[in-house]
Formats: C-alpha cells, structure tokens, sequence
C-alpha cells in the first residue's frame, strides 16, 4: 500500500513540476516582452531626441502615455492567459486543473487515495478478467484445432487399416478359397459296390447345385434296355418290360410308366451319355440306393451308386452270396382299385381312380376295421398320459430341417407313401413336406397335452411352401379336398366346423382314417366328431370319455 501511495505522491509531484516548468516559461515570455519594450522606450526616446527644437511636446509624450496604458491592462491580459492556461487537460485523467496553485496545492486526502486505489485496482480487475477471457478464448480455440487434427488423423488412419485389412482379408480368402477349389477339380465317382472309385470332372455331375448321374452306369448296373433317339432315350426294364422311364433329353420332363414327371433338373447328353438328375433315382426308383458326400476339408465329393442287398447282414458276416433287390419304379400305370366289400355294412362307397399303381398299398388304405382308426382326442375324449404303440415307423417324406425322425403307426406311414407318389410324381406338389407326427404326452408342443392328437400316431402336419392364409385357394389344398380320402385321409380340422371340433380352421393336418370312413366323410360333408355322432360309433373309440 505504500509503495502505491507513494505512486500516487509522483502524479502529483509530476503535475507540479509540469505546472512549474508552464510557469517559467510564462516568465520568460513576459521578461522578453518587457526588454522588447524598454528597447522599444529607448528607441522612441533617442528618436525625440533627433527631432528639430520647433516640434511639440505633446506629440512627444503621446507615445509614453500610450505604453503606460497597456502597461496597465497588462496584469488583465496576463490573468486571462493564466485562466485560458487553467483550462488544460491533466495528462493522465483527462480532466481540466482545479486551482493548480502553489498556494493551493494540498497533500490528497486518504479518502480520495483510497476512492483513487479502488477505482485503480477495479479497472485493473477488469484488464485481468478481459486478458483472462482472452487467454481462456485462446486455449479453447487450440484445443478444438488439436481435437480436430487428432479426429482427421484417426479416420485416415482407421481408413487406412481398414483398407489394409481388406486387402489382406481378400488376399487370405482368395489363397484359402483357391486352396479349397483345387480337390473340386475332380470328384470320386464308384458305380456297384465292387467297382473301383473313379476320378470324374467336378463340372460332370454337380452342375447348377444338382448331383447327376450317369445314366449309362444305370443301364449296365441294372440291365436295363436303351431305345429312342439323341432327343428321347427309353429305359426298359429287364423284367418282361413291364417298367419304363422315358426321358426327353435337355429338358426337365419324363414319362414312367405313362405318368407324366417333372426332374428337379434338366437332364443332358455330353460324349455320348445321359445323365440323369440324382433325386430322380431316389424318389421313383427302388432297389437302387444313390448317396453323395459334400467335400469336406481336403477329401473330394464322392457319389455312389449301387444296387441294394436284401441279405446284406448274411452276405457280411457269412459271406453268403448276395441278393440283390429288383430295380423297379415306384409308379405304375393307371389302375382302378375294385370296390370294397362292405358285406356288413347297409350302404357301400363308390370306386376309386388312381393315377398310380397302389395294389402293394390296398391294406394300408383300406384297413380290414373299417371303425378302428376314428379315435378323437378333443375336450370330450382326453387323453390322460402317453399313449404307446409297438408299430410306430419313420415317414417316408420328412422337411429337412426337422433333425429328429418323424414317426406314424406303419398302417398310416404306408398310406401316406401311397398318397406321396401321386403328389410329388404326378401332379408335381414338390414342396409337400412332413413336419410333425406322433408325440409323447411329455414331448408334446400343445399348451394342453390332453388334447393333442398327435399323440394317436395318425396323423401328420404337413407343409406346401405357402402360408396359411393363401393356402386355401391354392392347388395344393384343392387337391386334397378332392383327392386325400382315397388314400384314407381328410383334414383333421376343416373350415366351418369348429363348434365340432373345438379347433379353428388348420388345414396343415392331415389324420388316417382309412378309405371307407374318409369317403363317407367326404360325400357327406362330415368332420370326424360328426361322422361318429351320426353314426353313434362312441362305443369302438379307443379313448374313453372323461368320468
């Protein structure tokens, strides 16, 4: 604080030197005005004293009396000067002097230093604070230029590496893939069982994701008779002709046993041979067994085909000679199955086409009970545990992405084979599929396990590649309203009959019931629980009422 006084003391001491200095220099202006005058006196009085005798005096004195005069108003000009000189500015407050006297000159007050540091020390606060916000400006500015510049280089640097990994990615996947496509050059190829493994261009059997094989390695495995042309080439069994496989080469189309057929694939001729899809063998034929093996890691695909042993367990461990199954196709010509004889019952069913040969199938289809497949399980008729059955078999057709096989009771298994030919050969359903069949009362998928059906083992739920709400107006489900009951089945849960059957419309369920009931039912509009009210068949179910 003293040291800040005593800055004050030097102001002031500064502005009384400069008034001091301001002083003297107004001295010596008038003390050369004075000399100019007494020099201007001496002159005007040497010049009287040239003049001639004869001259009037008065004319001599006028000029003194004239220099006394503004020697007299002198003192008024020189306090104006002193006002107007009054009237400065102080250097430092931009204020004029008040009374800068000597005689007025007074030592500032401690109120007046201390009104004179605040005000100091405020505008001093003020310059720190602006000099602070500007630094703080500053700082922030460099921060954001720096951020900025560390963003910029990370993206271009994260660009950078992912480019690298990129390229080193395709690299990689290119010398792995290249690796991997070198054992697809060929592919392992073995006809009959005791033939040795070939090496065949991959391009020959997998063309377009589809396995062909060799039609010719057919004929000479099985015996067969070749006839036709390059465009039609007949295949005719050895077995007195009775089947044949016609195919019309470069296209998807064939003909066995006069049923029409469409293949999965186009069949082509290259060097003098047809080859036939894989699938066709596997669906139509029997006693020939087709297997294809995916590479897999370094091992080539593989394909086999061969005639299928009867005695294999003998032929294996005893090395008895082998037997080996007929090559036939599973359709037949057209036949018309006779009527049943209903001898017991008062009214009899119609006869039934077939676009098919069924004859192997006529006991599944037509069971000898003709009542004893109507079993219902619904809120009437629950079911109180697992119902177990020593005939269950595994369904010919099932979806391939249900890992766990399907099981049915064989009678309804073999029905629905039956019913498989005509939908996937004739009228070329392909996307009939198997999903479900017969549960436990554990493994049972329904919130109420007693009133699953599926626990009867009769029936399946079955899918054709569309949803339910378009299923109704397609081919498919026209065809089993029209078709089905011949091979004994109906839909479970037909449209406009729950109030029967306590279930909505779900026309994916198809139950075995046998030919004579599905037709009764068919003719006469009748879901199951009606078909047994109408006929009072409550005394030949299997699953008894609760209570």
């Amino acid at each position: 604080m003293k040291d800040e006084n005593n800055g004050i003391f030097d102001e002031f001491d500064f502005m009384y030197r400069h008034k001091q200095i301001l002083k003297e220099k107004e001295e010596q202006r008038l003390k050369r005005e004075r000399e100019e005058k007494e020099a201007a006196e001496a002159a005007a009085k040497a010049a009287a004293a040239s003049l001639t005798p004869d001259k009037k005096e008065p004319e001599i004195k006028k000029p003194v009396k004239k220099k006394k005069k503004p020697a007299e108003k002198r003192p008024v000009q020189k306090k104006t000067a002193e006002k107007k000189e009054e009237k400065k500015v102080h250097p430092k407050y931009g204020k004029p002097y008040k009374n800068d006297k000597d005689e007025n000159r007074k030592r500032v007050s401690t109120e007046k230093r201390r009104k004179i540091d605040l005000r100091f020390k405020k505008e001093k606060k003020q310059v720190d604070e602006e000099r602070e916000k500007r630094t703080r400006a500053e700082r922030r500015a460099r921060l954001r230029t720096v951020m900025t510049r560390a963003i910029v280089y990370l993206l271009i640097s994260a660009a950078v590496a992912a480019a690298l990994f990129g390229i080193s990615f395709g690299a990689f996947r290119f010398l792995i893939g290249y690796r991997k496509k070198t054992p697809h050059l060929n592919i392992s190829y073995q006809v009959g069982l005791a033939s040795d493994m070939q090496k065949v261009p991959y391009e020959t059997l997998i063309r377009n994701g589809s396995v062909y094989v060799c039609g010719n390695d057919i004929v000479n495995l099985c015996g067969f008779t070749v006839t036709g042309s390059e465009d039609e080439i007949k295949y005719i069994s050895p077995d007195d002709g009775n089947d044949t496989a016609l195919f019309y080469v470069g296209t998807n189309r064939a003909v066995i046993n006069k049923n029409d057929v469409r293949l999965d694939s186009p069949t082509f001729s290259e060097d003098g041979k047809l080859y036939i899809p894989m699938s066709f063998f596997s669906s139509y034929a029997t006693g020939l067994v087709c297997e294809y093996t995916p590479e897999n890691g370094k091992n080539r695909a593989v394909v086999k085909v061969y005639k299928n042993i009867t005695n294999e367990y003998d032929h294996k461990i005893s090395g008895s000679a082998a037997i080996y199954e007929p090559v036939t196709f599973r359709l037949k010509a057209p036949v018309v199955m006779a009527q049943i004889d209903e001898s017991a019952l008062a009214d009899e069913i119609g006869e039934a086409t077939y676009k098919v040969d069924v004859s192997q199938y006529q006991d599944a289809i037509n069971p000898e009970k003709l009542y004893g497949y109507i079993s219902v399980i619904n809120a009437t008729h629950r079911a109180s545990g697992t119902l177990e059955y020593d005939d269950l078999v595994r369904t010919c057709i099932q979806a391939e992405s249900v890992e766990e096989p399907i099981m049915m009771r064989r009678i309804a298994a073999r029905a629905l084979e039956a019913m498989f030919l005509e939908i996937r050969g004739v009228e070329d359903l392909t996307k009939f599929n198997v999903y479900s069949g017969y549960n436990t009362f554990e493994s049972s998928k329904a919130k109420d396990p007693s009133l699953d059906e599926s626990l009867l083992g009769l029936s399946v739920e079955v899918s054709f590649g569309s949803d339910d709400d378009g299923f109704e107006d397609s081919r498919t489900y026209k065809w089993f309203l029209n078709n089905s009951y011949k091979y004994g089945f109906i839909i479970r849960y037909p449209k406009g009959k729950s109030d029967y059957t306590g279930v909505g419309f779900r026309p994916r369920i198809l139950r075995y019931v046998g030919r004579y009931v599905a037709t009764k039912m068919h003719d006469e509009g009748l879901c199951l629980e009606e078909f047994i009210e109408k006929y009072n068949l409550e005394r030949v179910l299997l699953i008894q009422k609760e209570g």
